[in-house]
């Protein structure tokens, strides 16, 4: 295998570590199986070629001549050829043959695919390899500074360009396990030496470009109060903050998140006869804010609940992610 392709280099991970797909389609039906049962024929007998993601067939055929299993991806979105963009993505194997049988495909895999999202400019740090080999997870270090773990859509066919140093532009979306309302957390600090101790950590941080315990002196003696205002108690409200905290007890594409909403979409897109609704939440904040668009099942929202536009949500999300593209250094 060519050494300077990051799947050269890249773990794999258990099964227990990929985790399966089983939850994703929980948010459909809680009876997956007869979910599966209803679809899967359905929608690889009437699925297109996927188009989503990038494709170096030279490359990937040589990786496959290597060892590498091969498989192609078939998307069933319920709409004409061309024209959908989310759905039931499946994996498809590849079986040359062999002496004792002939050539077969199979089903590997299949997981529900929301190709409409936010583009972001990131290099991929990781590599996590699902012991099918055709499944990955991916460690994204984006242009913002933020890191985010994602599962990559369009490894299947994007495995053979990955390569170290290198930024791609990427589409992110995720499908929402659950949202609700972030509820108003008031934080409030009022003891006189916290609220030195807060100012003085922010301003070293500025400056710093960060903070530790070890800093605690030089930024108490370098920092002086403007005026009275500056040691007046400091309220925070932790219901109002962006936040996307990989899971600590799933696979890392799984996350918690608390984030602001940015625009909504009611019924944007209708896969397997479910409603979603899209809705663009900040989900980190930085000189550029991390905007994902979470696919919500109309039937998770609780009551007459709905989305809104500046609202704070929370809940818990899987992240998706497909390369575009290499994006060229300017000349």
């Amino acid at each position: 295998m060519n050494p300077d392709l990051l799947l050269s280099t890249s773990p794999e991970l258990t099964d227990d570590d990929a985790g399966g797909h089983g939850a994703r389609w929980g948010v459909f039906d809680d009876d997956v199986p007869s979910l599966m049962g209803k679809w899967l024929g359905v929608a690889v007998n009437d699925a297109e070629a996927s188009r989503f993601g990038m494709n170096d067939p030279f490359a990937l055929g040589q990786l496959v001549a290597q060892g590498e299993p091969s498989a192609f991806a078939l998307l069933h979105t319920g709409q004409a050829r061309g024209e959908g963009q989310a759905g039931l993505m499946a994996l498809i194997h590849q079986d040359p043959g062999g002496p004792d049988h002939a050539p077969r495909n199979a089903l590997w895999s299949a997981f529900p695919f929301f190709g409409d999202g936010r583009q972001v400019l990131a290099e991929v740090e990781e590599i996590g390899v699902f012991p099918n080999r055709i499944e990955a997870r991916l460690r994204l270090g984006l242009s913002s500074g933020a890191v985010v773990f994602a599962f990559d859509s369009g490894f299947v066919q994007s495995r053979a360009v990955y390569r170290a140093g290198e930024r791609y532009r990427f589409v992110l979306s995720a499908l929402a396990y659950d949202m609700g309302p972030a509820q108003s957390l008031d934080h409030v600090i009022d003891d006189a030496d916290e609220i030195r101790r807060f100012h003085a950590r922010n301003a070293w941080s500025e400056v710093h470009g960060g903070w530790t315990m070890e800093d605690e002196a030089a930024s108490l003696a370098a920092w002086q109060p403007q005026s009275p205002e500056d040691l007046e108690p400091i309220h925070i409200n932790l219901g109002q903050m962006a936040v996307l905290l990989p899971s600590s007890t799933g696979p890392a594409d799984d996350a918690q998140y608390v984030g602001e909403v940015v625009q909504v979409t009611p019924r944007a897109v209708r896969v397997l006869d479910v409603d979603f609704w899209r809705v663009d939440t900040v989900v980190i904040r930085a000189e550029e804010d991390v905007v994902i668009p979470i696919y919500v099942a109309e039937h998770l929202f609780e009551n007459d609940w709905r989305p809104e536009v500046g609202q704070y949500v929370t809940g818990s999300l899987w992240l998706q992610a497909y390369a575009l593209g290499l994006e060229k250094s300017p000349t």
